[in-house]
């Protein structure tokens, strides 16, 4: 739903590119639900579930921020917005719905799940070097194996051939 509103609204994509992809990676939390008594009559609470993933778009790559009420089945969007890192100066925030006061609900919520997302983001790059690295190490390694398998079967025939 989410990728939906953001690959339909010009003004995200004439700043990020079309079209816009997200990944596998994302964090939640989902609060609410249940029943509650309000003035002694049992009530069904709302659930609420804060997202945020990256996305990628042709031109820049951002952090979204998703705030979602179940209401009685309906699906209501409280927060939409997009996070993209700026070459100088902070990231810029554009919201599609909602705005800085929605970004504060439930103390601050959704910037405390942005800290894990970022550093996980900046981890994948990490872990993409060291794969490469330990690629290249493994193949040094097999190489030097062969070699010396190699190696033996020489001797071998060396010795075999001297009898």
């Amino acid at each position: 739903m989410a990728m939906r509103r953001l690959n339909t609204s010009a003004g995200i994509l004439e700043v990020m590119g079309a079209p816009l992809t997200g990944t596998d990676l994302r964090a939640y939390v989902m609060s609410g639900g249940g029943l509650t008594l309000k003035n002694f009559r049992p009530r069904f609470r709302s659930k609420r579930c804060f997202l945020i993933f990256p996305v990628q778009g042709s031109e820049r790559k951002g952090l979204v921020s998703v705030e979602v009420k179940n209401k009685k089945g309906q699906y209501d969007l409280k927060l939409l917005a997009v996070d993209i890192p700026m070459a100088s100066g902070p990231d810029q925030r554009l919201f599609l719905i909602g705005d800085e006061e929605e970004y504060k609900v439930g103390g601050g919520l959704i910037s405390e799940l942005r800290d894990p997302i970022v550093k996980a983001m900046a981890a994948s790059k990490e872990f993409d070097d060291l794969d490469q690295i330990e690629e290249e190490e493994d193949a040094e390694r097999e190489r030097q194996e062969g070699e010396r398998r190699h190696q033996e079967e020489i001797e071998k025939l060396e010795k075999g051939g001297s009898h």
